[in-house]
């Protein structure tokens, strides 16, 4: 019985390709503290949402985050048409992951829920 589908293994390596690209290739200080938690590929891989975090997590630098991330998405693009081998390199959609951030939000209201 096989385990992964395709697009998992695609979402693989396009994660790997953009981390080592947004450390090695893009010189925007916008995006210099981004990391690439996970990436979902549509069924048809024609479009790749991104999901990354920030090591500074205010709103401000959340925005700053997408904004130089969007700016940067044909540089990354073309990048991933030379690291992954395609047929057709997938649309980049980046996302701002807030799980953890929501996690840790849950944390506190089930600890103050246990000290009462």
């Amino acid at each position: 019985m096989r385990t992964w589908k395709r697009t998992d293994r695609i979402a693989s390596l396009i994660k790997d390709a953009l981390s080592e690209m947004l450390v090695l290739d893009v010189s925007d200080p916008r995006v210099h503290d981004a990391v690439v938690t996970h990436v979902r590929v549509s069924g048809d891989l024609s479009i790749a949402r991104v999901y990354v975090r920030s090591i500074v997590s205010d709103e401000q630098s959340r925005g700053e985050l997408l904004t130089g991330l969007e700016a940067a998405g044909g540089f990354l693009r073309s990048g991933l048409a030379h690291r992954v081998k395609l047929f057709r390199v997938p649309e980049l959609q980046f996302f701002y992951d807030d799980q953890e951030d929501e996690a840790a939000r849950l944390d506190a209201i089930l600890e103050e829920l246990s000290r009462r």
